[in-house]
């Protein structure tokens, strides 16, 4: 309708792609890819009829890919940047991304911008500066990694003191929408920067380059400020769905899901119930399901024939 509107003669709406539905087969495999990636051999100039799928997103195949797929289920993703989605069956307000999900339904989505990366530039900024890289190069030392970072935050406790890292690292975020926010470590006073010395000098690891004394607090602070963008995202999917978004429990996807202390963090800020689903690519196991569908829905219009191309 709204195409018509703009052209009403219809020579726009000729010259877009049409919307395919989501078991929809947009295409089949040529002979040529069919020889490229070894399918067919050189001489032979026949092969079965392989269909295309229409496909869909990373966070859509994500969520078909650990089984989110009715209204009140919900996933995290703890990327790069970090998302929350779930299902609905009606539109969600302006808050967040509209999305629509791999089986046609709504996939109301939230993403924040500074997730794990946050958590690289502490470590590699705090943890591996330049100065330990040329120690690591010139001995046996060996650079930190996320997993000693973390055993160091664990000598901290929640709250860290009263330092607060707000991690708008990149600059700028999505949700909240503030394009020109920066990040800041705030709080700061004599006695917490003490402590923090203290923790640190008292749990140095001798067969690694030394780090800058905040390091640890730093990397625990920086996570605590990342979980609470991530509970400020929770909110906000919920206000945008109203009655459709209600998770009891979340499915927790992603590199940083594999963290034990960020597990417990999100657990302790969220209320709620995590899984953690065996599946580490889930996106390319959703894409997998995407496609098995769509086949299934195409043998039964053929009446499960078998179809094959020649040259």
């Amino acid at each position: 309708r709204l195409i018509s509107i703009i052209d009403p003669s219809g020579r726009y709406e000729k010259s877009i792609p049409k919307i395919l539905n989501p078991l929809d087969i947009c295409g089949y495999l040529s002979l040529q890819w069919m020889h490229k990636i070894g399918l067919l051999r050189k001489e032979e100039k026949t092969g079965l009829l392989i269909p295309i799928s229409v496909g869909s997103g990373d966070n859509m195949c994500s969520a078909l890919g650990v089984g989110c797929v009715q209204p009140g289920m919900a996933v995290m993703s703890l990327g790069t940047s970090g998302t929350i989605f779930g299902v609905s069956h009606s539109p969600p307000s302006s808050e967040v991304a509209p999305f629509a999900d791999a089986t046609g339904r709504y996939l109301p989505l939230v993403c924040i911008m500074s997730c794990t990366a946050v958590l690289n530039s502490v470590l590699e900024s705090f943890f591996n500066g330049k100065e330990n890289v040329e120690i690591c190069e010139d001995s046996e030392t060996k650079k930190w990694t996320h997993h000693d970072a973390t055993e160091l935050a664990k000598n901290y406790p929640p709250g860290c003191y009263g330092i607060t890292f707000l991690p708008y690292l990149t600059p700028g975020e999505r949700t909240p929408d503030w394009p020109h926010a920066t990040g800041a470590i705030l709080g700061l006073t004599v006695s917490n920067l003490a402590s923090a010395t203290a923790s640190t000098n008292a749990s140095t690891d001798f067969t690694k380059p030394p780090i800058n004394h905040m390091a640890g607090i730093l990397y625990r602070a920086a996570m605590e400020g990342i979980t609470y963008q991530l509970a400020e995202g929770l909110a906000t999917m919920k206000r945008a769905c109203r009655d459709e978004f209600k998770p009891s429990t979340l499915l927790v996807v992603g590199g940083g899901s594999h963290n034990q202390l960020w597990r417990q963090m999100l657990a302790d800020v969220l209320q709620l119930e995590l899984r953690f689903p065996r599946e580490k690519e889930s996106a390319a196991l959703g894409a997998a399901f995407q496609a098995g569908a769509a086949v299934e829905a195409l043998k039964q219009k053929c009446g499960g024939k078998v179809v094959s191309m020649d040259a």
